[in-house]
Parts: structure tokens; C-alpha cells; sequence
């Protein structure tokens, strides 16, 4: 396949995890990534098995907006230039809000909602300037449509980059530029390995998923590159669940409802 030929994409927290896989499958489909991360050894790691002339790593701290200019830049001096930009860097802090220190909050709205708007502000200047047409595809959570209990900051940047997503839609249309987010349910990734080797755990959420196991990051990869793909021209603006539909399964558990 080759749906992303001569095409560049950034991918921010592309290290490992649903990046990762993104950064994979793109570069299997013919495009060019900059995998951007603080991560630096599965970074590199990544890059090389991908391939020189097809993969190059790139320190990205999302948090600071200079260096999101300079993996921008990087992009364009690598490989000529940028197409898609794929947000998926965030950081947690579990923990009631009630006793939520104010750095755990402030390092989630940091690395989520503020790394995410300066990513996107760094390629979108340069498509515009540069009168390139483009797609993005922000990396947000079921747990951005609904509160997850006990990681309210979590919640809360997701259910943000859902809305920031929007906004720059809509500004950035005429420029030929989409916006769009994805929303993962549970998802097999570093975050949740230690849960998921516990058996109880992992057959528990694979019970309550309509579908029947766990996600992927495969899964969640192959939803960011449709809508990074010309099959997806029309779609901006919007929010694309994947959880093997357990979003919409609320009444699949309660007490005297059967869905099988």
C-alpha cells in the first residue's frame, strides 16, 4: 500500500504506544516520519528499525513551543516538508481532585492541552505560510466524552483536545487544513501494561467491551491514518470513538439487560 507516497508526517510522543504503531504503519503505507518525543533511546530505537530516508527521531518537549517550531523544522529540512501532524504526548496524575497537587494538574494541562495547541500552532503556521494543505489528528480518550473517576485531570485535557480540535478546524478549513481527534477506549499501551499482566484485569475490561478484548495500538493507528488520508477529505472538525463499543454500552450493564 501506499496511501501516504511523498507525504511527511510529525508524530509528538511517537516513541512507543498508539505513536509508535502510527509512526510504523505510516512508513509501511510510503511516507516519511519524524517521530518527536522527550524519549529518546525507543525514540532512536524506532527511527532505525523504520529506516534511514524513511524515519528520523527528533527531541520534542510539547510543552515548550520552541521546540515544537524546531521538530517542525526538522520535518522540513529532513524530508521537504510537512503533511500530517499526530498528537498522542500526555502524562497522567491519578489521584481524587480534592487532593490533587497542583503540579500533578498543571504537568497533565501542560504535556496534553498546552503540548497539543503549540504542536498544532507550530505545523499549522507553516502549512499556511506555506500554502500547504494538511491533516492533523489529536489524540484524545473515552475518557474525554465521559469523567474518568480518579484521573480528573486526565479527563479533563481530553475532553479539551476534543474542542481544541474543533476550534482549529473551523479556522483552518479554507486553508485546506482538518483537524480531527480519535478517542480511544482501553487500549494495550505502556500506560496500562502493568494492569493489563494481571489476568483478572485484562478479562475483566475484555468482558465489559462489546467486542470482546482489549485495544490495540494497532487499532487505534489504523483510525488515525484513515482520517489523515485522502479517504477522509470530507471529515473535519470531528471526533472518532474507537473502543470496540464500550462508550455506548451503558445500558449493556445494568442489573435485567442482556446485549448477548
Amino acid at each position: 500500500m501506499s496511501r501516504f507516497e511523498g507525504k511527511v508526517c510529525l508524530i509528538a510522543g511517537g516513541a512507543r504506544g498508539i505513536g509508535g504503531k502510527t509512526a510504523e504503519l505510516y512508513a509501511a503505507e510510503g511516507g516519511r516520519v519524524v517521530i518527536g518525543d522527550v524519549l529518546e533511546d525507543p525514540g532512536r530505537a524506532l527511527a532505525g528499525r523504520i529506516g534511514p530516508g524513511r524515519a528520523a527521531f527528533q527531541r520534542l518537549d510539547v510543552t515548550d513551543p520552541a521546540s515544537c517550531r524546531a521538530a517542525v523544522e526538522r520535518a522540513v529540512g529532513e524530508f521537504g516538508g510537512l503533511d500530517h501532524l499526530v498528537n498522542c504526548a500526555i502524562r497522567m496524575a491519578p489521584g481524587a481532585l480534592v487532593d490533587l497537587p497542583a503540579e500533578g494538574w498543571k504537568q497533565v494541562v501542560d504535556v496534553g492541552l498546552h503540548g497539543t495547541f503549540f504542536m498544532c500552532q507550530a505545523a499549522g503556521q507553516w502549512m499556511i505560510a506555506n500554502g500547504r494543505p494538511g491533516a492533523m489528528v489529536n489524540l484524545s480518550s473515552t475518557a474525554g466524552l465521559m469523567p474518568y473517576t480518579f484521573v480528573g485531570a486526565y479527563s479533563t485535557v481530553k475532553a479539551g483536545i476534543i474542542m481544541l480540535s474543533q476550534q482549529l478546524a473551523l479556522e483552518w478549513a479554507r486553508k485546506k487544513i482538518r483537524v480531527n481527534a480519535v478517542c480511544p477506549g482501553h487500549t494495550e499501551t505502556p500506560l496500562t501494561a502493568a494492569y493489563l499482566a494481571d489476568p483478572e484485569i485484562r478479562r475483566g475490561r475484555s468482558e465489559v467491551t462489546p467486542w470482546g478484548r482489549v485495544g490495540q495500538p494497532g487499532d487505534i493507528a489504523h483510525g488515525i491514518l484513515f482520517l489523515l488520508s485522502e479517504e477522509a477529505d470530507y471529515i473535519t472538525a470531528a471526533h472518532l470513538d474507537i473502543d470496540g463499543g464500550l462508550t455506548r454500552s451503558i445500558f449493556n450493564h445494568i442489573p435485567g439487560r442482556k446485549w448477548d
